[in-house]
This record gives C-alpha cells, structure tokens and sequence, in this order.
C-alpha cells in the first residue's frame, strides 16, 4: 500500500496514466515483489467509470479524479487496493461529495467484517450505505429504500468484496454466503460511477470513485492490513499530494 505513496506524489495536470502504472510496478518491484497482482488500472477522468479500464493510454487532466487499481505479490500473497485522488490535488466539492459518500460505505463494511457475517451481508451493507448517498446526491430517483431496491446497480455494478490470497480472487468457488472465521482475507471495495447520462445532475457527471481495502478478519476486530499505507480521508489525502507537490 505504501507504493501508492509514489504514484500520488508523481500526480500533476497532464501526467499520463501510463506513467503512474509504471510508477507503482517499479516502486513494487524494487522493494521485493515478484510479479503485479494483475494488471493495474489507472483511470483518469469519465474513464474511471470503466470498471476494468485498463488501457492507460491517457493524460489526467486538471479538475480530474484519477482512480488506480493495483495490487503485487509478495512471498506468494497477492495484494488488492484502489484509491482515488484529485490530479490537481483539491477535491471539488462534486468531487468530495460522491468520495465521502463511497467512504461512508467503506468504513461501514470494514466494520461489520467480524466472525459469522458473510460476504452476501457485507454488499447488503454496502448496498443500503450508498443509496443513502445517491439519494443525498439527488441521483437514482428515489429515496434510500427506493434506490436501494434495484436502481443503485446503474451506479454501483459489482460486489463489495472478494477473497484475497494465494490469488487476487481465492478462491472464488467459496460461497458468499459462507460466514467468514478467523484468519480469513478480503476486499472491500465499494464504488460509484456516475455516467454522462441526463439521469445525473450535472456536476456529477464523469465522477467514478472506488476505495478498496485489504481487511484480515479475527476475533479481536478487522484488522486493515492495506489502511497504514496510504490514506482514504480525504483532508489526509489532499495533504498528501500538497506534500508531494513541494
């Protein structure tokens, strides 16, 4: 997680998305990881609404938010994390406004990751935690409950949660409804993505936000092994590209 320190302070208007994959590759890899985890994503702008954008091929722009998506393997362990910044290093109030509610969601989900709760209940959480911020962002056309029945998955089109281990997906043939014990690993990752669509208000519109977390369940609470590395609170965040940027 600490590698994402790296593509952060190489973050201004204009840098390429290219450029802050290679960044977090070398960083990794320099410091002992064997391979990427998968292919980074590095989306800048409207492209962040691309789940699996994976192209890299364009330049952030002022006024931007640029979402990474990357992970490496280290001592056989695969490592998952997402975090999204402002280019320019400020959050607009749009841009805050869709982060804060994403984050509400994600620190909710981190918490009920306890013995006996599954997967299944953990996106039932992440499901009601951001229809509650569409409806705040007059977005969905409805209230919580409403949104939360069905119109959410426009803006919200995957689950909250994976397991994490010897594969970026281990193993997927566990079911979601398998109650978690100690010991276990997962993702949180929950996100929206508002498109360019007249059913969005307009300072919305291009805004994708997804912060994902490496959560170890135990007895003694969640443990977020990914959390230390690099901060989701977005004052700490914008404090850390400022610092960069010195």
């Amino acid at each position: 997680a600490e590698r994402f320190q790296e593509a952060l302070a190489a973050t201004r208007p204009g840098v390429g998305e290219h450029l802050l994959a290679a960044t977090f590759e070398f960083t990794t890899k320099a410091r002992g990881a064997k391979h990427l985890a998968y292919p980074p994503v590095v989306a800048a702008g409207a492209d962040a609404c691309t789940i699996h954008y994976s192209n890299n091929d364009k330049r952030a722009l002022a006024g931007d938010l640029v979402l990474m998506d990357a992970g490496c393997e280290l001592d056989g362990y695969c490592s998952d994390i997402t975090r999204t910044w402002p280019a320019n290093g400020r959050f607009s109030p749009p841009q805050r406004a869709v982060y804060e509610a994403v984050l509400r969601a994600h620190l909710s989900c981190i918490a009920a990751c306890v013995p006996g709760v599954s997967l299944r209940q953990l996106h039932q959480i992440s499901v009601l935690e951001l229809s509650r911020g569409l409806a705040e962002l007059g977005i969905g056309g409805g209230d919580a409950a409403a949104i939360a029945k069905g119109p959410y998955r426009k803006f919200y089109p995957h689950s909250v949660s994976h397991w994490l281990g010897l594969d970026t997906h281990d193993c997927p043939t566990v079911d979601h409804n398998a109650p978690m014990e100690p010991g276990v690993v997962l993702t949180i990752e929950p996100g929206l993505y508002l498109p360019d669509d007249p059913s969005v208000p307009r300072e919305f519109r291009g805004i994708g936000v997804r912060i994902e977390d490496d959560i170890l369940v135990s007895e003694q609470g969640p443990e977020n092994l990914s959390g230390p590395g690099v901060p989701v609170m977005p004052d700490e965040v914008e404090a850390l590209l400022a610092q960069a940027a010195l």
